[in-house]
């Protein structure tokens, strides 16, 4: 493994600077316990990885997206890899202990404003960017974090796409009211996820109208009249069922309105690269779930999960779904989605499942009633940040906010249009 540099995650007071150029003292050596460290994945090496295994399994947030089976792949073959470093958070008194783990991009700026800001790395599939960190050591790992980037300069550390009610939100206020830094919450919004202790007859009850529930088993019986109507959760052991299992959900999606419009994975070589070498990591050490919905053998929607590895919070993470628009008038989405639904609900080992659907998803929205609320932060790493410089920081992204709207507006506009000329 590749150590580029060791600070001391306990440090004295670190006057860290505001505006690019400027420097910063090394960090005083206050309680070494903490140690935190900057690494490649060029040369890491087998006891590495089964920290960072045993790390996700022990997570009090499961993540699959800062996993082995999904980071490593992004971070050999996705857009924006080169300038992202791996810091870690180790407990000395514990055996060198893993106990926090996050991909971060250091920028010179943050939204033309000069000063120097570390987020964690999401590329254009990453659905949650909350850190690895060890239960039990939520503050220990979030203060290592915030005073190793003080002490290399970095004032400014932007946590984003993540859940406002777990433990790694809460010790990140904590320690920020703690130690009188400048913390502000520039986003929020909420997602659809499956939570519940209803069995499936109950739940989808309670929360889709009697109307809407004989719609969708009237679709299910006027696709059966189509051919053998079946669904199917393949043998992820099988090196050949996982191949065909992907190449059947690149295919689905290819010949759908994202591959007209040249979104879809398969229109782009590196993603679909990622995401090929992604489900064979995930299906090697079983966090790979795929379900797929047949006529007569023949796949007409998929979906592809990931599990999370962490053992308090056995979730799935809906990461994309895709179907034959030839069928669209069966919805076979949503009669995917509902076989999920009741499969999960009936699972003893699942949890929750997490949509990573964007907010007021016109179709998951209305099956799934319950809601993760989500958050982008920005804080000061030290008290030498001035709150000022947190406040702009703030005035910034809703800007950028609102020229995100604009631009999801459109594309919302070129799908409708695309839809419209393949059904002509």
């Amino acid at each position: 493994m590749s150590l580029i540099e060791t600070k001391y995650s306990e440090t004295a007071q670190v006057p860290a600077p505001l505006l690019r150029g400027q420097t910063v003292p090394p960090a005083a050596l206050a309680n070494p316990r903490f140690s935190s460290q900057w690494t490649t994945t060029e040369k890491l090496d087998a006891d590495f990885m089964a920290e960072w295994t045993e790390l996700a399994a022990a997570a009090s947030e499961p993540n699959p997206f800062y996993e082995p089976h999904l980071l490593l792949p992004a971070l050999k073959h996705l857009v924006g890899r080169d300038n992202v470093r791996i810091l870690t958070v180790r407990d000395r008194l514990m055996a060198n202990r893993l106990v926090m783990l996050v991909p971060l991009q250091i920028t010179a700026t943050y939204r033309g404003i000069p000063a120097r800001c570390a987020r964690p790395w999401r590329h254009i599939h990453t659905f949650l960017a909350t850190p690895l960190v060890r239960h039990g050591n939520e503050k220990d790992a979030i203060r290592g974090l915030m005073t190793h980037l003080a002490a290399d300069g970095i004032p400014l550390l932007r946590l984003h796409h993540m859940a406002s009610d777990g433990p790694v939100n809460a010790a990140l206020r904590d320690i920020a009211e703690g130690a009188d830094t400048a913390i502000t919450t520039t986003r929020t919004f909420e997602r659809a996820i499956l939570k519940s202790d209803l069995d499936a007859d109950a739940y989808l009850t309670s929360s889709i109208s009697k109307k809407k529930r004989k719609e969708y088993g009237r679709l299910k019986r006027r696709l059966a009249d189509e051919g053998d109507v079946t669904f199917e959760t393949p043998d992820m052991n099988d090196p050949a069922c996982v191949e065909g299992v992907v190449l059947e959900f690149l295919e689905l999606e290819r010949t759908g309105w994202k591959g007209a419009a040249g979104t879809a994975i398969a229109s782009r070589p590196a993603e679909a690269r990622f995401f090929v070498d992604a489900c064979r990591a995930a299906a090697a050490t079983g966090n790979l779930s795929p379900l797929t919905l047949r006529l007569d053998n023949v796949p007409i929607a998929s979906i592809i999960n990931f599990k999370g590895s962490a053992a308090r919070d056995t979730s799935l993470f809906s990461f994309k779904i895709a179907y034959d628009e030839t069928y669209a008038r069966f919805s076979p989405g949503v009669l995917l989605e509902l076989e999920l639904t009741a499969r999960a609900l009936a699972a003893n080992d699942i949890t929750c499942v997490d949509s990573c659907a964007n907010p007021d998803h016109p179709m998951i929205d209305h099956l799934w009633r319950e809601r993760r609320a989500m958050q982008d932060v920005t804080l000061a790493t030290s008290k030498a940040t001035s709150a000022a410089l947190i406040g702009l920081t703030a005035l910034s992204e809703k800007s950028a906010a609102a020229t995100k709207r604009q631009i999801q507006s459109a594309a919302k506009a070129l799908k409708k249009s695309l839809l419209k000329r393949k059904a002509a």
